[in-house]
């Protein structure tokens, strides 16, 4: 209990400190022999149907509840299929047949297979379903946590990770990116993501035109909340927050001072003259 009270705590501070519009959303793999919560709604017996993993986070981060999902909850069968090993077809490259024949987002069935050679996955059987739950008020200890947000507040997420000298590698093929980036990638290499949505998640999950999702594995939240706002602490002014301080046309002083960080000064001073 005082783990989740720690993680409800950190929940709370990110969407106070960020102004988040939503919830933070904590993600449990749940393995073989581990026991679930009933406090987890399961999406079939609540909407009647199987419905997209991606509306589920919705759901999550807008309304507060918490789900439990085990493939025949899930309606987009790649994502279930592919990356979450929660079901089984007899050939491994079904999914590729089916985007081919049924969608065509890649221009042939091979460019399918190619954009998805460097894919997370999980392996058959290596979970036995996904809790997802609001990080403010949790019922599980996350291994992730991902936060749908503004450019502005990635930005901030961003700059709060590498305070301490780390970068970000992330990567984009336009498909099953929340569940396949935000989730299983995040998981496995343990490693924050920068996650651009993609159309199922805008389409079907109702994820906006001005939001995107940066994805934090457990070992880093702690990280991330304590460098909130430290990046550009030696500037002259304050020149990050929430809300944008800068002003939104750019102009090049603010009351009479260039707006520019004492770097480019510094470094003007530095370079060599013919």
């Amino acid at each position: 209990m005082d783990d989740l009270e720690k993680y409800k705590k950190i929940g709370k501070e990110l969407m106070d400190k960020l102004k988040l519009l939503t919830y933070p959303v904590a993600v449990r793999l749940v393995p073989p022999d581990e026991e679930v919560s009933t406090n987890a709604l399961r999406p079939h017996k609540v909407f009647g149907s199987e419905v997209p993993a991606c509306l589920t986070y919705t759901w999550c981060r807008r309304s507060g509840f918490s789900f439990f999902l085990k493939g025949e909850d899930i309606a987009c069968k790649p994502a279930s299929i592919r990356y979450f090993g929660l079901e089984e077809t007899s050939n491994p490259d079904d999914v590729f047949i089916a985007w081919e024949k049924k969608a065509g987002y890649k221009r042939n069935g091979e460019a399918e297979k190619r954009s998805r050679e460097l894919d997370a996955v999980l392996k058959p059987g290596e979970i036995k379903g996904i809790i997802i739950s609001p990080l403010n008020l949790t019922i599980v200890k996350p291994h992730l946590v991902m936060i749908f947000c503004t450019p502005l507040i990635l930005s901030h997420l961003i700059l709060a990770y590498c305070y301490d000298g780390d970068h970000i590698t992330s990567h984009f093929n336009g498909m099953e990116s929340s569940c396949k980036e935000g989730i299983i990638r995040t998981f496995k290499t343990k490693q924050c993501q920068v996650v651009s949505p993609g159309m199922g998640d805008r389409v079907m999950a109702g994820v906006q035109d001005n939001e995107m999702l940066f994805s934090i594995p457990e070992s880093k939240i702690e990280l991330v909340v304590n460098n909130l706002f430290k990046a550009g602490s030696k500037l002259p002014m304050p020149a990050f927050g929430i809300p944008h301080l800068n002003a939104s046309l750019g102009p090049i002083s603010i009351y009479g001072s260039p707006v520019e960080p004492g770097v480019w000064p510094l470094l003007r001073k530095k370079i060599k003259k013919e």
